[in-house]
């Protein structure tokens, strides 16, 4: 999957695309902010929404029980709390030879929106 193939399918589905220099690009989608990172390995990308929540403040066994969950319960997602104080949702993805950016990329996007509005329900943030 190259590139430029990605970065078309993800301005199809969300619309302007702006680049991040030495990083990857970055857009929105239903408000989010989100990142894809190309991974050192043509063969590996990553998709995230840095920074979802900060629930510095809320009860810890509240924010844990959230992210657990919502590990369990939703593929492909991981849920991580960063030293900040903020969640971040990644999506990380071999991709291959016989895939096409088409099929997946939307799929990755869903599924980091879907994941977002589940872990912030849990939180209670929506």
């Amino acid at each position: 999957m190259r590139q430029e193939e990605i970065v078309n399918e993800i301005r199809k589905k969300c619309g302007n695309v702006k680049t991040l220099p030495l990083i990857g690009w970055h857009f929105t989608y239903h408000g989010r902010y989100f990142v894809y990172l190309p991974g050192e390995n043509e063969n590996m990308i990553r998709f995230c929404i840095p920074y979802l929540a900060k629930v510095n403040g809320t009860d810890a066994r509240v924010v844990s029980e959230a992210i657990n969950e919502t590990n369990r319960n939703v593929k492909f997602i991981k849920a991580v709390k960063l030293d900040s104080g903020n969640i971040s949702l990644d999506y990380d993805h071999k991709t291959a030879s016989d895939e096409s950016a088409e099929a997946i990329i939307p799929h990755i996007i869903d599924a980091l929106d879907f994941a977002s509005t589940y872990l912030l329900d849990k939180l209670k943030m929506i």
